[in-house]
Formats: C-alpha cells, sequence, structure tokens
C-alpha cells in the first residue's frame, strides 16, 4: 500500500468496482493515491483502468453516495 497513514476510500471496497456500481467487490493490495485520498483495488488491472479511463473518481463517488 502506498500511503498506510490515510484511510481508503469507499471502505475498502475496490475503487474501479465502485465506479461501474458494483460495491460488492472487497479492494486488495493495491492502492494509489490521488489528490491526498488512497483508493484500494482488487487487482492491478483495475488500477491501471481506475487511473486511465475519464471520470472515475467522480462516477465512484456518485455510486458510493447513492449505494454507500
Amino acid at each position: 500500500m502506498e500511503n498506510t497513514n490515510s484511510i481508503a476510500e469507499y471502505n475498502g471496497h475496490c475503487a474501479f468496482a465502485v465506479s461501474t456500481n458494483k460495491l460488492d467487490i472487497k479492494g486488495g493490495k493495491h492502492s494509489a493515491t490521488i489528490d491526498g485520498k488512497t483508493y484500494i483495488f482488487s487487482n492491478p488491472i483495475a488500477k491501471f483502468l481506475f487511473k486511465i479511463l475519464p471520470n472515475r473518481i467522480q462516477k465512484a463517488d456518485a455510486a458510493w453516495a447513492k449505494n454507500g
């Protein structure tokens, strides 16, 4: 984990999965700190896609606020 002093967003669920409205996938050992927030991912591909696809943070925030 890149930043062990920060609390993970989305209660430790995989941030990429949350951005696709899947709230049942727990994060794993992969993480990224973006704008001071730590996001956890179930695998390295999810981490990569979260970083390169547009508006992932906004989509995840909206899904979490609605369903989390």
